[in-house]
């Protein structure tokens, strides 16, 4: 059975990394049904990058300032994989594929000692096609790492309730700490689903109660040494960032959501839209899995447990995300096959043959909300304006205006890098970071007056503790495109990417100083004093 892990685990790699090697970062989306892009892909990989390159591996840095809105567990993964294999966009997605790998094939050895290996490849079918499965497990985001994490854990308490061996004990603790270290309180759910198992589960199948608050110690022990860091070395960012925005602010207040539907509804619509194979299997199953409950069965209750804490926590967070449902994927891709009527006896290898039927279904509708793609390319439009631009070896600042590249910009070796805003409002209150009070965001105004504000943002970081220059101005925001002409004016060895909105307003400004190449929607104004990068690009500008 060993070998058959690792032959689930090496398809399931090649599968992801097919897919990880054509596809741009945050080039595809997150949600499929509210199009919902991957920006965070582009502000992870910027972060593992420096570390790559910079090193500072404990404190994640995002275009200069902190950036502690989660733990650093991906970022120091994809960051180690970028320092050894050269930064790529498959370097840099290859330790989550590798996780991901690994947790379907453990979800195959689940349901192989469950019922038969014919259900267990049905199970790893399931997982492999399901379209998150598919696009998270391939990306450099937190979710893959996540639900890798949450299988290894519950895998250690199904092959041994009671966490007497040491392997058990420390694999749970281990995988709970990764969890914790990839996004924080979501790591923990692993704990919950241990404590629901301790009380519902039949007393000659759980671990006793000493054996719970060890492995509930060890998890947290383990994970405790990066927050207490920050806590102490950079206190006043990690509360401001991490426990108020991330935690309080999105997880307990009512941020701003991207669909209009409660809560219960949004994941209601979006479980059957993503894989109606995987519901439809697995409702068919479900009164068996019921059946089990009702015995009391340690498997059965264990795998409730998993889902309980999950729809929990889903239900309970306030900020509404298609990637919170990916860590129940995998229980129901166990539930689906080891307790369904059609994986058991000779309509097994049927089911089998159905579900790779299945896979190639979805693959050949790839642009549909439960389709596979495995085409190359992104969908950011202006990602290859922004690559072509870096290819050039201009070491002149660049002025994104909008941000339409999801961030990919910032991921790719230009010299510097600034976002402009048009007309738009970056007050977000409690859901956001004081960073116009930084200099981080600064006003056209503000910009075109260094001289005075540049000393007065540089003791403001200090006083969060940033000593250094180089996140004021991240992005500029112009009020109008009046006030973005006189930006252009002003800084006349700048380039800029501009949409062709705004073409009318800008373009007597650009004359003077700057040389006008047509872009599809945009258009470059491109300083004519120019810098040339001295030698060829640190990595790749085509990310």
């Amino acid at each position: 059975m060993q070998r058959a892990f690792y032959a689930v685990a090496v398809l399931a790699l090649a599968c992801l990394l097919l897919r990880s090697a054509r596809v741009g970062l945050a080039g595809d989306y997150v949600d499929p049904i509210g199009k919902i892009t991957a920006q965070d892909e582009a502000l992870y990989a910027h972060s593992a990058i420096r570390m790559a390159r910079q090193g500072n591996w404990l404190t994640p840095f995002f275009m200069g300032r902190y950036a502690l809105y989660k733990p650093p567990m991906l970022m120091w993964a994809a960051g180690l994989s970028a320092r050894i294999l050269g930064v790529s966009r498959l370097a840099l997605r290859l330790p989550v594929a590798l996780l991901a790998s690994l947790g379907l094939g453990l979800v195959f050895l689940w349901v192989a000692e469950l019922r038969s290996w014919q259900a267990a490849a049905c199970a790893a079918v399931l997982v492999a096609s399901n379209h998150l499965w598919h696009v998270l497990g391939g990306m450099c985001m937190t979710d893959g790492i996540l639900v890798a994490c949450y299988i290894a854990a519950m895998y250690c308490l199904y092959s041994d309730p009671w966490l007497e061996s040491r392997s058990a004990l420390w694999g749970f603790a281990a995988a709970v700490s990764g969890a914790i270290l990839t996004k924080s309180v979501a790591g923990i759910l692993p704990l919950g689903a241990l404590g629901l198992y301790w009380l519902a589960a039949p007393r000659k199948e759980r671990p006793a109660f000493a054996r719970v608050c060890l492995a509930a110690g060890l998890s947290l022990a383990l994970a405790a040494p990066w927050f207490v860091y920050q806590a102490a070395v950079h206190g006043r960012w990690f509360w401001a960032e991490h426990i108020n925005v991330e935690i309080l602010a999105f997880g307990a207040g009512a941020p701003p959501q991207t669909s209009r539907e409660n809560q219960a509804l949004f994941y209601l619509m979006r479980v059957p839209g993503v894989d109606p194979v995987l519901t439809a299997i697995a409702l068919v199953a479900l009164p068996g899995f019921l059946g089990e409950l009702r015995k009391r069965s340690g498997p059965a209750v264990l795998l409730a447990c998993w889902m309980a804490m999950v729809v929990a926590a889903i239900l309970a967070f306030q900020y509404r995300n298609i990637s919170y449902m990916l860590p129940i994927v995998p229980a129901l891709a166990i539930l689906a096959t080891g307790y369904g009527p059609y994986t058991e006896g000779r309509r097994s290898m049927w089911m089998l043959a159905f579900v790779c039927a299945a896979f190639v279904w979805k693959a050949a509708f790839p642009s549909a909300p439960w389709g596979l793609s495995f085409q190359r390319g992104t969908i950011q439009a202006v990602a290859p304006l922004v690559s072509d631009y870096c290819a050039r070896g201009r070491a002149n600042e660049l002025i994104l205006v909008g941000m339409d590249d999801d961030l990919y910009a910032s991921t790719l070796p230009l010299a510097k890098l600034r976002y402009g805003l048009v007309g738009g409002n970056l007050n977000g209150g409690r859901y956001g970071m004081p960073f116009d009070s930084m200099g981080i965001v600064l006003t056209a105004a503000q910009f075109d007056d260094p001289a005075r504000w540049t000393p007065v943002f540089r003791d403001r970081l200090r006083q969060w503790g940033i000593d250094s220059e180089e996140p004021i101005g991240t992005l500029i925001t112009a009020a109008s495109p009046e006030e973005l002409a006189q930006m252009i004016r002003a800084h006349p060895d700048s380039d800029f990417l501009v949409p062709a909105r705004y073409r009318s307003a800008v373009e007597e400004a650009a004359h003077a100083n700057h040389e006008i190449v047509e872009a599809p929607e945009h258009f470059f104004l491109l300083s004519r004093q120019r810098t040339a990068r001295a030698g060829a690009p640190a990595w790749s500008c085509r990310m």
